[in-house]
């Protein structure tokens, strides 16, 4: 064979490769839309809370494994205050198995309320918040998966605490 017709046979090897590499990653996976929301607090001119990453568990985990998936939110800080449902703060996109997730951990690193102009940091009473709901993630498709905080329950001002709670609405 000549050097023209090997550099052809490797390069349709090499597109056909790509192209059933593509259908695979297409057919197995979807994205996660994950977004922030909160059912608001007085008195405060601003909720800021650091979002560092989101865990999910797989229900069909194996034998072998612990069935969680971790995945970085990059440290993301948003002002959650007066976030609704309506208007939730988009957080990330993440690329995901398709699947059925039966269980979510929101890590959150940092909590700052602003009160009057006064940056007040809160300690955090656990460094993630665990949810049970079903999540579920298909292939090619988008899921996305709103975090809604209740801060009137969360936040507590006289310890300085941020006792994290949510709750996860599917859409």
């Amino acid at each position: 064979m000549n050097l023209k017709k090997i550099i052809a046979v490797a390069i349709i090897i090499i597109v056909i490769g790509g192209i059933a590499y593509y259908g695979y990653d297409y057919e197995t996976h979807g994205t996660l839309k994950v977004e922030a929301a909160d059912t608001g607090i007085s008195g405060a001119s601003g909720v800021y809370i650091t979002f560092s990453a989101i865990a999910l568990h797989y229900d069909k985990a194996s034998s072998n494994s612990t069935g969680w998936y971790n995945y970085s939110l990059h440290n993301k800080t948003v002002n959650i205050l007066d976030v609704f449902l309506s208007n939730a703060t988009f957080l990330s996109n993440i690329t995901v198995h398709a699947g059925t997730y039966n269980m979510i951990k929101i890590y959150i690193s940092k909590v700052t309320v602003d009160i009057l102009g006064n940056n007040i940091t809160l300690k955090l009473d656990h460094s993630f918040a665990l949810v049970i709901n079903t999540l579920a993630v298909s292939h090619a498709g988008t899921t996305t998966a709103i975090m809604e905080f209740n801060l009137t329950s969360d936040i507590h001002m006289s310890s300085s605490t941020f006792n994290m709670s949510a709750s996860v609405i599917v859409k």
